[in-house]
């Protein structure tokens, strides 16, 4: 990690346990990661192993930050595959992307049944709709938008979040990642250029073969740097302590075999975690690579969406286990609101919310089993 990096990474973690406790909102941070030309990092020939690493990273330095920036990671990823010039040159300049795709109601999510929709008008469009989910939207310059057309089909569009009708609300009150702007964005009659037009396809058209499956694992790029913060927490909190219970097997706290155990435990499960990631983001990066040759094969796409479920399916167990074992090297002040201890699992928990694990498991098992195909939707 180059110092520059370092330097800003340990700014970020300053008083990130602090702003998430007060429910402060790391405008700033976000910021500092444009200004310092990370959110630029698909344009230097960085793999997505090299970029979901640094994500790891920044969520072990903030996971909210992290967060923030995923749609944008991945839009970014998009320009650079399609040699969108104009929209690069904004990444370069230091605008964050955010979006503006899912919708609450009694549709299923990840069919693509949109309610937004964009409507032809005086040598322009309209658009019109209410999302939700919208995570990093709030700390946006631009919001990727999907909306249907007519013909069945589906456009995204981008938009500027000052553009008038656009109205960003922070309303998101999950109990884990609150700060992330995962509430909602409407839209009222609010103009949309041609030149803002960044595809229209059939509604049930798939995603190029890398898209899902980056989005997802992303997600657990979050939760292995929020893994290394829970195994760094448990070692400071042993070495913080100053008695043990009378019948503890060690009269210090830092000599006791079962919290050295404990801490082993979730350094190791850090690790892995880490590991599992990266190398999922092979598979991801092989199918990003199949995309741009033009040779999206069906078994690339598949490898990527199986190595991102996999981790998903396992991360989602084990992870949160850990940030649970943290209090076990504690004692009752491990829950003290000012150490705020509990964040590590109210945002693991809340990141793992996002599909169903026992859906994802059921969806490789019936693969491996009878070689169903995965469901072709926004979650595989």
């Amino acid at each position: 990690m180059i110092p520059d990096r370092a330097a800003l990474l340990a700014s970020i973690a300053e008083g990130a346990a602090e702003r998430e406790r007060d429910d402060v909102s790391p405008f700033e941070q976000v910021a500092a990661v444009a200004a310092a030309g990370l959110g630029a990092l698909p344009l230097t020939g960085a793999s997505i192993r090299e970029l979901l690493g640094f994500v790891i990273d920044l969520a072990e330095a903030d996971p909210i930050v992290a967060h923030v920036l995923r749609t944008h990671y991945s839009q970014t990823i998009g320009f650079v595959r399609g040699g969108h010039t104009p929209w690069l040159d904004e990444v370069r300049a230091g605008k964050v992307f955010g979006n503006a795709i899912s919708e609450t109601g009694n549709v299923a999510a990840g069919n693509h049944d949109f309610t937004t929709t964009l409507t032809a008008v005086d040598g322009g469009w309209l658009l019109d709709g209410v999302k939700y989910y919208s995570t990093g939207t709030l700390y946006s310059d631009w919001i990727s938008v999907a909306a249907r057309v007519e013909g069945d089909r589906v456009a995204t569009v981008l938009v500027p979040v000052t553009r008038e009708g656009v109205s960003v609300v922070d309303d998101w009150d999950g109990m884990g990642q609150s700060r992330t702007g995962t509430g909602t964005t409407r839209f009222a009659q609010v103009r949309v250029a041609p030149d803002e037009f960044l595809s229209v396809r059939p509604r049930h058209e798939p995603r190029p073969a890398g898209d899902v499956p980056f989005l997802q694992l992303y997600l657990y790029a979050v939760v292995a740097g929020i893994l290394r913060a829970v195994a760094t927490d448990a070692a400071a909190l042993v070495r913080s302590r100053t008695r043990t219970f009378d019948h503890a097997p060690a009269p210090e706290p830092v000599d006791d075999p079962i919290l050295q155990e404990t801490v082993g435990r979730l350094v190791s499960t850090a690790w892995v975690a880490e590991s599992a990631v990266l190398a999922a983001a092979d598979a991801v990066q092989a199918a990003e690579d199949a995309v741009r040759a033009g040779e999206p094969t069906e078994e690339v796409g598949r490898a990527a969406s199986v190595a991102a479920s996999a981790v998903k399916v396992h991360l989602d167990r084990v992870a949160t286990d850990a940030a649970t074992a943290l209090f076990d090297v504690g004692g009752a002040s491990a829950s003290s609101r000012t150490k705020n201890l509990d964040r590590h699992w109210r945002n693991i928990r809340t990141i793992t919310l996002h599909n169903p694990a026992s859906y994802r498991a059921t969806a490789l098992g019936r693969l491996a089993i009878s070689g169903e195909p995965l469901p072709g939707n926004g979650y595989f």
